[in-house]
């Protein structure tokens, strides 16, 4: 599908002068400085340069004061500790994070760590893990990145005498859990000032808040920020704010690392400059590996191992597991796609599929991939355990999927989620009544701008603006992730300077360079998936949307455009 190029407003010109000179950067860098809402000396410093004490005090969050007394109770009493945490990436680094921490301060007979089984007990606290900490004598449990809807479960729990501390990141219901402890920026009477850290980062909290008790050195505790930095990028939350200095401080960390299992997941020769998106594309699918196609417990035994061969064992088992996790992925989506035309959906406002014995690993995969293909906010169904049905929601661009599943959750039997994804549980006879609701509420909702997809611009730019000015500039405003994303700039009428080469297995991709007359050089573009339109590059004017990327090569640097969008003359 074709994209709408949306441009942003031009910004205030005496707010854009007034940074250029405070700051030293020229017009078009200024320009996106102040399109981000960094419009004064002081907002740039914080950004550009962000300090450990940037970091909000973890005792400013409902509860904290509560978690820390409770933990520091059982530790001095010699009660059993279970660290509880979803089996996804930012759960499995929650749990590595605290089992890490809290192992630096009690016995290791006294603390384990439970991630649910995918398949036989589902998302968030089971029956199954609350019956093992009373079997095995834990008299407290910490969840990580779940719990917040847990009601019943924190019930159970409290009826067999265990406390819960809760450290989640997800929206509330209208009413809590009755935990011993509820950590979640986004309760409402929590007074925390920034509310979108990851669940990871939640946990990360309790531990800055338990250190003001045990005082392990400050280096060891900013060690764990290696597994915050890859939580922050899976989990995709915003990349503003205290998650920017986290994120900044967890890559230098992640760099250097002395985790033998996260060494082990990263390329030696990439090690130097790893980023954000090479966690998205290369360490997330790995680590998510384990949990879709096995037992998320892999991942965190991977990421809190000390013994080199056994975390071989463990990456050697996930590398397999991730290969797995490919083709069952490629086979679901193709079968999926072949329902969406069977069932002739491409004309309804939602995308609703079902099958079931599609595996419940790769089900949010696919959504990903029908969203990107259909545009519109999707679900796909499989079966899950005692007869139930469980699904995966992806949405959008701005489409609250979370808000509009809530208007059917009289149908769910558990449901949680963000604006962006979701997941929920529900009895097979409901299924039929549910997606016709759903597709009433969407087409209801839905507005005109959220029905195809869009492409925003944050400036036209000349040639020569590609400049080393710019380019050190750009990798300034990194590590990008969501209200940071990597400006998207656009060149009007262009022609390719020499060649066009079409590129991969089955040439789907173009390479070819354009040209600066003032300069004299070419600059590298690279066109992913335009490999059809060769022809209309060689022989046509064109306009491109485009990001800056980076590529690093034996110790240097050099840039390419990463072509977004094309329009031909």
């Amino acid at each position: 599908m074709s994209q709408k190029w949306i441009y942003k407003p031009a910004p205030d010109e005496e707010i854009v002068d007034s940074i250029s000179s405070s700051i030293g950067f020229g017009t078009l860098e200024s320009k996106i400085l102040v399109l981000r809402g960094i419009d004064d000396y002081q907002k740039a410093r914080e950004f550009f340069k962000p300090k450990l004490e940037d970091i909000h005090s973890p005792f400013l969050m409902k509860d904290m004061q509560l978690a820390v007394d409770r933990i520091a109770s059982a530790i001095e009493n010699g009660e059993k500790i279970l660290v509880y945490g979803d089996y996804d990436v930012d759960g499995t680094t929650a749990v590595s994070l605290m089992y890490l921490y809290l192992s630096k301060i009690v016995e290791k007979k006294y603390l384990d760590f439970y991630i649910p089984d995918r398949y036989s007990e589902g998302y968030g606290i089971s029956d199954e893990g609350i019956n093992f900490a009373k079997e095995n004598g834990f008299s407290l449990i910490i969840a990580l990145d779940c719990g917040i809807k847990a009601l019943d479960k924190i019930e159970y729990a409290s009826s067999l005498g265990i406390d819960f501390i809760i450290c989640d990141h997800h929206l509330p219901g209208e009413e809590l859990p009755k935990a011993f402890a509820v950590l979640d920026p986004k309760r409402t009477d929590c007074r925390y000032p920034y509310k979108e850290l990851s669940g990871c980062g939640v946990g990360f909290k309790l531990c800055q808040g338990l250190n003001t008790i045990y005082k392990i050195p400050e280096n060891e505790l900013y060690e764990l920020t290696d597994l915050l930095a890859i939580s922050i990028a899976a989990d995709i939350v915003a990349m503003t704010g205290e998650n920017r200095v986290l994120a900044k401080l967890g890559l230098k960390t992640l760099r250097k690392t002395r985790k033998l299992g996260i060494r082990l997941l990263i390329p030696e020769e990439k090690i130097a400059t790893f980023d954000i998106s090479n966690i998205v594309f290369e360490i997330a699918p790995k680590i998510n590996a384990a949990g879709r196609i096995s037992h998320g417990k892999a991942a965190v035994e991977l990421m809190i191992s000390d013994n080199l061969k056994h975390a071989h064992q463990i990456v050697d088992d996930i590398l397999n597991l991730n290969d797995s996790r490919r083709e069952l992925d490629a086979n679901t989506t193709q079968s999926a796609f072949n329902q969406v035309i069977e069932t002739q959906q491409e004309n309804n406002f939602t995308t609703v599929v079902y099958h079931n014995e599609w595996n419940k690993g790769v089900i949010g995969i696919v959504a990903s991939r029908l969203t990107e293909v259909y545009y519109k906010p999707t679900l796909v169904f499989t079966d899950g355990n005692n007869g139930e049905m469980v699904a995966s929601a992806r949405s959008v661009s701005d489409f609250d999927v979370h808000e509009a599943l809530e208007a059917c959750s009289e149908y769910f039997l558990k449901f949680g989620g963000h604006q962006a994804a979701a997941g929920l549980s529900m009895e097979k006879d409901k299924f039929e009544a549910f997606k016709e609701k759903f597709e009433k509420v969407v087409a209801e909702k839905i507005q005109e701008h959220q029905k195809f997809p869009s492409i925003t611009i944050d400036s036209v730019i000349e040639i020569e603006d590609l400049n080393r000015d710019f380019f050190n500039f750009h990798r300034k405003l990194s590590p990008f992730g969501p209200h940071n994303m990597k400006p998207v700039l656009e060149l009007r009428n262009q022609k390719v300077s020499g060649y066009v080469k079409q590129m991969g297995k089955d040439g789907n991709h173009l390479k070819f360079y354009i040209h600066q007359p003032v300069s004299g050089r070419n600059i590298e573009c690279i066109g992913f998936k335009l490999g059809q339109y060769m022809d209309d590059f060689k022989t046509k004017n064109f306009d491109i949307a485009f990001t800056v990327e980076e590529n690093h090569w034996k110790g240097n640097v050099t840039y390419y455009l990463n072509i977004r969008d094309v329009k031909f003359h």
